[in-house]
């Protein structure tokens, strides 16, 4: 299939492999989509070389810059700059068309139902695309298409309206009457609403004035302010919409001045936020900033997950929103067709944007006929001959792959990245792009199937890693798991029984702290003691809020997601096996806050050591993040956040200092590459992935409990 992206200012019409669906989500065969004239023209104004961004605001980017090398090093920020610099970017977020496919638990829509689509990376100017089911609504009558296709943004007028709560006979407002104001004065003029709207361009004056205005005033050749108190008889509109952009606060002072006392103006535009107090304090005047579609936008709950709002206690929705807007199209209550200035087939697309500042709708129309599913592999540059070389896909194109794994593949003569699975497919051209990767697919079946690699390095989201690991180690491929190896118990029992019948398998999990040059040093020190270990380790994990990824049931939260990477050292640090575990957790009263997110964890092994850990998501974020005391033979050792390390009790050429930290992912992966090439000892044994991966399942679960004590059996 085709679809639209941008590169630096440049539309680029590119082939894709047709989205894959997943629960809850719905494949839309695209039969029109809508350009928003405003949003994408800033989108492409704003996506030129990296370097004239950084030069137009230093202190912005120059403090990012900052950041990253505190949080990534060096290279990781280099990784990320150039990954920036040629990266495309989705174009769309408005579309229509036909249902072709649905995945399990969608129950709103069928096969074959005609529907509007909304989401900014997902309703994309392309010839299919998947879509939550919270982010499509069904179309009636099928000879509406072409004018549903713009239901995202007829959804964003709608929510700035509702956010102004105007009754019947009340005056409006409406500042701008580019394509979200005429809508805006049309949903004013059908809620019984008087209404003004002011604009510099006489053609959407007359426009406005066809679509129902009462009034209309350009600033330029009229006084906005004595105008609109005649018109209101001299006590101000009730409501100003602001649907116009602009990088001043003018506007919000003129909407400020003509909205009567205890009014309200309503921000939908992008318009800087400076104004003056005056008529925001003499006339207290509500000022309210409309986000988008409405109720549930940016909720990951209600987006992606299709956790619908109960009706009795919020009536509108993004998704009843986008319905009405629907309804009222098809019932010719709102019209879209004068506001339809140009049409172009989807084939011709880079023609519509090159008059988007002259323009005010532009619809793209996709051929009706059904369409045949194209490859899911695209060779979009020639694969080198690399023979002799190790083949790597990558699985899973996010930000630890950007900022870790790949600047580490790069160093690496004897390996190759052959090709790159992300169901983003933006995300993978970019990548593919920036490491001169052949070829890329947005699933990793495909890639088996075509038999492109000799080794998989998965870094996807928790829920998938096992079943992608055992995908790919049943073709006999060696497999780099990023943690975790598994996400529950069942996935447990069968990655262990699966790697217990096949024992040659060449498999590892990231269990990168072991690796790392500090704690070498330590196992070098701890593994000639005759005393059993003591180990008490914090990791200051910071807040993660409940709607972040990570947090949900189904990718298994942080004990299980990152607290396994504690567990593992501690098996590594006193070459023992855990025998019980006790856990204590916090009983927090605020819902934001999570017991797995603040426990204290204490493990006994078999040859007496003890190993604590405290893991906190409530403490500073200026406090280091992770650090280690180890108590021995009459001997002590702190390591501070992998960046230094001090000894007491041994000599003073124990201790090391760095400037960056170093956890371990190079030695750990590299050393892998070497056992997939040459063969040999596995980095990590596979008993010490088991011991870590079952402790890392005991423990949340007793954190889940509100805490508790478990013998770990044989």
């Amino acid at each position: 299939m085709k679809q639209l992206f941008l590169n630096q200012g440049k539309i680029l019409l590119k082939d894709t492999p047709e989205p894959q669906i997943g629960a809850g989500e719905v494949l839309v065969k695209v039969l029109y989509s809508f350009i928003s004239t405003g949003t994408e023209a800033a989108t492409i104004t704003s996506s030129g070389p990296l370097l004239s961004r950084f030069l137009k605001d230093v202190p912005k980017y120059g403090k990012k810059i900052s950041d990253s090398v505190k949080e990534n090093g060096i290279f990781g920020t280099v990784s990320l700059i150039k990954g920036k610099q040629n990266q495309i970017l989705e174009l769309g977020y408005s579309c229509s068309g036909q249902v072709v496919s649905i995945g399990k638990e969608v129950s709103k829509v069928k096969i074959g139902d005609f529907v509007a689509c909304a989401g900014v990376g997902i309703a994309n100017h392309s010839e299919f695309v998947s879509v939550p089911e919270n982010l499509v609504v069904l179309i009636r009558d099928k000879k509406f298409l072409r004018q549903t296709s713009l239901t995202a943004i007829g959804s964003i007028a709608m929510q700035g309206f509702r956010r102004a709560n105007l009754s019947l006979g009340e005056t409006v407002c409406v500042f701008g009457l580019g394509l979200i104001g005429q809508i805006t004065v049309q949903l004013a003029k059908a809620s019984g609403c008087k209404v003004i709207g002011v604009d510099l361009q006489k053609e959407r004056l007359e426009l406005a004035e066809r679509l129902g205005c009462d009034k209309v005033l350009n600033p330029t050749d009229s006084d906005i302010a004595n105008d609109t108190l005649y018109f209101t008889e001299h006590y101000g509109v009730d409501a100003t919409i602001i649907t116009a952009a602009a990088n001043t606060g003018q506007i919000i002072d003129k909407a400020m001045e003509i909205t009567r006392r205890k009014g309200k103006v309503v921000l939908v535009g992008d318009v800087k936020l400076d104004f003056s107090r005056e008529h925001f304090y003499t006339k207290e005047i509500d000022f309210l900033i409309s986000c988008s579609y409405g109720p549930g936008r940016y909720d990951n709950f209600y987006e992606r997950k299709n956790v619908d709002y109960p009706y009795s206690y919020v009536r509108w929705t993004e998704n009843r929103n986008m319905q009405l807007f629907v309804d009222l199209i098809e019932k010719e209550k709102v019209l879209i067709d004068p506001i339809i200035s140009h049409e172009f087939e989807f084939e011709q697309a880079q023609n519509a944007y090159k008059n988007l500042k002259t323009s005010l709708g532009v619809v793209l129309r996709y051929q009706n006929k059904v369409q045949t599913k194209n490859e899911k592999i695209i060779e979009f540059k020639p694969l080198k001959d690399n023979l002799g070389k190790l083949r790597i896909v990558l699985i899973g194109a996010g930000g630890f792959s950007k900022v870790k794994l790949l600047p580490i593949l790069k160093t690496i003569k004897n390996a190759e990245i052959s090709a790159i699975a992300d169901v983003n497919m933006t995300n993978a051209f970019n990548v593919a792009s920036q490491y001169g990767v052949g070829v890329v697919a947005n699933n990793h079946i495909d890639l088996l199937q075509k038999d492109k690699c000799d080794m998989a390095l998965i870094a996807t989201p928790h829920a998938l890693h096992a079943s992608q690991a055992i995908d790919f180690l049943s073709k006999g491929k060696a497999v780099f798991l990023e943690k975790p190896a598994v996400v529950n118990f069942e996935e447990f029992n069968k990655l262990k029984s699966f790697l217990n019948l096949n024992n040659n398998a060449i498999f590892t999990v990231d269990f990168n702290r072991s690796f790392a040059p500090l704690i070498q040093s330590i196992k070098s020190v701890v593994s000639k003691r005759t005393s059993p270990l003591v180990v008490t380790y914090r990791m200051n994990a910071g807040y993660l809020p409940k709607e972040h990824w990570i947090q949900s049931n189904s990718h298994g939260g942080r004990i299980i997601g990152e607290a396994c990477h504690i567990f593992e050292l501690f098996c590594f640090l006193t070459g023992a096996k855990p025998t019980s575990v006790s856990v204590g957790a916090l009983h927090p009263k605020e819902d934001g806050l999570f017991s797995t997110d603040n426990f204290s964890a204490h493990i006994s092994f078999n040859d007496g050591s003890l190993c604590s850990l405290l893991y906190t998501s409530i403490g500073s974020n200026d406090l280091s993040k992770e650090r280690l005391e180890a108590y021995f033979d009459g001997k002590s050792i702190i390591m501070d956040d992998y960046k230094e390390l001090i000894g007491y009790g041994l000599p003073r050429s124990f201790n090391e200092k760095y400037s960056f930290q170093d956890k371990g992912h190079d030695t750990l992966l590299k050393s892998f590459i070497e056992v997939a090439i040459n063969g040999g000892v596995l980095p990590i044994s596979l008993k010490r992935i088991f011991m870590a991966t079952e402790l890392s399942l005991i423990i949340d679960k007793l954190a889940s409990n509100g805490g508790g004590n478990e013998e770990i059996k044989d």
